[in-house]
């Protein structure tokens, strides 16, 4: 278990400033310490951070690099394969969110997200994770989740 709703810990990997903005206020929502909430740009950074810090959930957002998004994800799931990943699309395809969703995400969704469904998102994430000791939510809760 990686600890509490108090210690929730987010990690977003975007370059997106408003995004994480509306990230930070989402939280706030939620009742959640502005500290909860760390913002990389990189895949390095994305790495670094993940280890550090080991966060309950991971907002990816592919615009973030020019390389595969589904290779960075990848390697979230090598360093922390419990991390629960909310993946935001730039540009939907199909295809795409076939294989992003083999790669084991909770929430795919297209930039930019529905705020209310979102939080809603992040909220079931955060206490899946903080409630559920050595695993990060079941299934089920994980299917619901999905769009």
């Amino acid at each position: 278990m990686r600890g509490n709703k108090t210690s929730a810990k987010v990690l977003l990997v975007s370059k997106d400033r408003e995004l994480g903005d509306q990230l930070h206020g989402c939280l706030s929502a939620l009742g959640l310490a502005t500290n909860a909430l760390a913002i990389v740009q990189t895949e390095p950074e994305c790495v670094t951070a993940l280890t550090r810090m080991r966060p309950h959930v991971l907002v990816l957002d592919d615009g973030i690099t020019n390389q595969d998004a589904q290779s960075l994800l990848r390697t979230v799931r090598q360093h922390d394969p419990e991390v629960l990943v909310v993946y935001l699309a730039t540009h939907h395809t199909a295809a795409l969110e076939r294989a992003v969703r083999q790669l084991g995400v909770l929430y795919y969704t297209e930039k930019p997200p529905d705020l209310q469904l979102f939080g809603k998102i992040l909220g079931s994430a955060l206490a899946s994770a903080a409630n559920t000791p050595g695993d990060s939510g079941s299934e089920g809760e994980k299917g619901a989740l999905q769009r």
